[in-house]
């Protein structure tokens, strides 16, 4: 699935969030991306271009085409920031015919998910209420009935359950606390992104809300040294996927850091 977010930001913060950010509005950003999707410098070598257009300060949408001109996808979303996808997500063949169209609300799947083959002939249907499926069915390029199969397969990380906790917690045990953060009583909470490929390598990784540049780059650094993943599944071929990672740096007798909860979409 296309721009799917797994989300665990309690609902009532993000409002907040939401309801006091600033009126500056971000500048169009144009991006330029290689075949797997990986930021280039420029356009040379790329096959994608990513238009990320902001309403508000959170609040936008991401819109992908060819460097033909071509549209590739749409996608809209309540926090660009932290993933958090509200709207419509949909993508088109290299014919220009539909592909996928999805149906978010606050960052989970709620209306209808489509996929249709480059015939136009529907190749998969599925229903979602609150992030749940309640209905799902699959067809052949002819249209006959195919046995039901899951379309997504998070990546796995290879400790404990293997899902996002696993991955904070991996962070978590990676991160030695800046002294000069710990001694000035630093505290506060890093938002981490980074790209599982479809190789399971960790990737990309950059940091999109800060608190103190000494805790940004320690835990960029921990993140870089996460182990590869195995890696996920969209309808059975393997994607590379981006994650978000909330990482709380919290002083305490034993300055311990205690993690945030992951959320994830494909990188595409």
């Amino acid at each position: 699935m296309n721009k799917f977010t797994l989300c665990f930001l309690l609902a009532a913060g993000l409002r907040a969030e939401i309801s006091a950010a600033q009126q500056a509005i971000p500048p169009l950003k144009t991006e330029y991306l290689d075949a797997d999707f990986h930021v280039l410098s420029s356009s040379a070598g790329a096959q994608y271009r990513r238009e990320t257009e902001y309403r508000d300060s959170v609040s936008g949408s991401v819109n992908q085409y060819l460097l033909t001109g071509q549209r590739y996808s749409t996608a809209a979303y309540e926090h660009l920031p932290k993933n958090i996808a509200h709207g419509t997500f949909e993508s088109w063949h290299a014919n220009g015919q539909l592909a996928t169209h999805e149906d978010y609300t606050h960052g989970q799947l709620s209306g209808e998910r489509r996929l249709y083959y480059a015939t136009g002939q529907l190749k998969r249907y599925e229903q979602y209420q609150d992030g749940q499926r309640t209905a799902g069915e699959c067809y052949t390029e002819q249209g006959q009935p195919l046995a039901f199969s899951e379309y997504e397969v998070l990546p796995v990380y290879p400790e404990g359950l293997g899902d996002e906790r696993a991955i904070v917690l991996a962070i978590a045990r990676r991160i030695q606390y800046p002294p000069a953060a710990l001694a000035a009583g630093v505290q506060g909470q890093v938002f981490v992104k980074f790209m599982v490929t479809k190789e399971g390598r960790v990737e990309q990784v950059e940091v999109v809300k800060g608190v103190l540049p000494a805790l940004d780059a320690e835990t960029v650094r921990a993140v870089q040294q996460l182990r590869s993943f195995k890696p996920g599944l969209q309808d059975g071929e393997p994607v590379a996927f981006s994650f978000t990672v909330p990482v709380s740096y919290t002083i305490s007798q034993r300055h311990t850091l205690v993690g945030g909860r992951a959320s994830s979409t494909p990188a595409h």
